[in-house]
């Protein structure tokens, strides 16, 4: 079967949860089908990567996306003016839509696999290929979510008036695909309840466990840590979270704590947090697994976003004990105080991190049942299965039909 994978972000280098996701699922894919590669690039880094990539691909064909301070608002405004939605119509460009339909004419795919929500606007739904939508998030919950927690009053009704644009589109691309995959149950419930008419199922996030192994961690420094894409609005909010309302409260019992923030792209109010005497922000890692040998306790603190957390995931791999909100752990089917440890109050989150401080060995206990979990339900070889199993249920049978 041949597949024309029409990618938002460009799966590769892996340093963000949803490069490794995508990554993952075009290696699964190019491993039984032929697959051509359609996709932004956002970085010379990205630029550089295209061999990685053509190694899995038959083709690769690219088209820069670049944003600026400028171009952010704007598309706002317009947003605002035209009635669309700002999520999706930021990334429009007609040099991609001319790429993907000179390319379905060329390579004439039997299905577009579209990656992440956004990709879905340039897609003729009518047309003879069938269509799956892998959908990263619920898109829409991660803006209502914002407007529910922003502190800003020109964010919250923005978001408020954003999220509701997006659902619409959201919707109507899951009711128009042949076959929609979700990261995780939760999400595939919520769509299935607001779309029922649509094929909808869930597939979780693969962990590379060859790669990602317990690392020696738990230095006995009191040092938390942290790691995501720190531009991306619910990773930013965390931090803030985290710091204007429990830090203090883990300061008071272990005075000695600092917080590590690691990610590419840190926003200027996350820079400034780095100033601050027990907070370190790294920006880029190289490798999250070097990086992560100064973590004590992995916090996931998020109180918006939808889908799954491939840092969790990674972070159990690593052997890491993980304190998470509710919202950090959707998705994984993983246990509070067995395999991470669920706090969802400043109070509860400061007295989680403080007891594994505290209790060297428990929170290498709960490292360890968190890697054996993700070891027997996450790795890479049984989430290809299923990933490739959908396909011949869902899209091989119809076609032969």
């Amino acid at each position: 079967m041949k597949i024309l994978f029409l990618a938002q972000i460009f799966p590769y280098p892996l340093d963000s949860g949803g490069k490794i996701c995508s990554y993952h699922t075009l290696k699964a894919l190019s491993e039984k089908h032929e697959v051509c590669l359609v996709s932004y690039t956002r970085s010379d880094k990205e630029i550089e990567s295209v061999g990685e990539l053509k190694k899995l691909c038959a083709e690769v064909k690219t088209v820069p996306m670049e944003r600026s301070k400028l171009t952010n608002p704007k598309d706002a405004l317009l947003s605002l003016v035209n009635g669309k939605s700002f999520i999706i119509s930021r990334d429009y460009r007609d040099s991609m839509q001319k790429l993907f339909d000179e390319t379905v004419k060329t390579f004439k795919p039997d299905v577009v696999h579209i990656d992440h929500l956004q990709m879905a606007q340039f897609v003729d739904f009518g047309a003879e290929y069938k269509t799956v939508l892998y959908n990263h998030n619920v898109e829409y919950m991660i803006i209502k979510r914002i407007a529910e927690t922003a502190k800003s009053p020109a964010t919250k009704l923005f978001a408020s008036q954003e999220y509701k644009k997006l659902k619409k589109f959201e919707l109507d691309a899951c009711r128009k695909s042949d076959l929609v995959i979700t990261v995780s149950d939760e999400d595939k419930k919520t769509l299935s309840n607001l779309v029922p008419e649509a094929t909808i199922q869930g597939v979780p996030i693969a962990v590379d466990t060859d790669y990602f192994t317990p690392v020696d961690a738990f230095p006995g420094t009191d040092t938390l840590f942290s790691i995501g894409t720190m531009h991306w609005p619910p990773n930013v909010d965390a931090a803030h979270y985290f710091v204007d309302e429990i830090f203090d409260l883990v300061l008071e019992k272990r005075p000695k704590a600092r917080y590590v923030i690691a990610g590419q792209k840190p926003v200027p109010s996350i820079v400034e947090l780095g100033k601050r005497e027990n907070i370190v922000v790294t920006g880029y890692v190289e490798d999250s697994r070097e990086a992560a040998k100064c973590c004590d306790v992995f916090i996931v603190p998020l109180r918006s976003g939808s889908g799954m957390r491939v840092k969790i995931l990674n972070a159990f791999a690593m052997g890491l004990a993980v304190v998470s909100t509710t919202v950090g752990a959707e998705g994984i089917d993983c246990v509070p105080g067995e395999h991470y440890l669920r706090a969802d109050t400043p109070a509860e989150f400061a007295e989680a991190v403080c007891k594994l401080l505290s209790d060297r060995e428990y929170a290498k206990t709960i490292g360890k049942n968190a890697y054996d979990f993700v070891k027997n339900n996450y790795s890479r070889e049984i989430i290809n299965k299923k990933i490739r199993a959908l396909y011949a249920d869902y899209i091989e049978k119809d076609s032969e039909e």
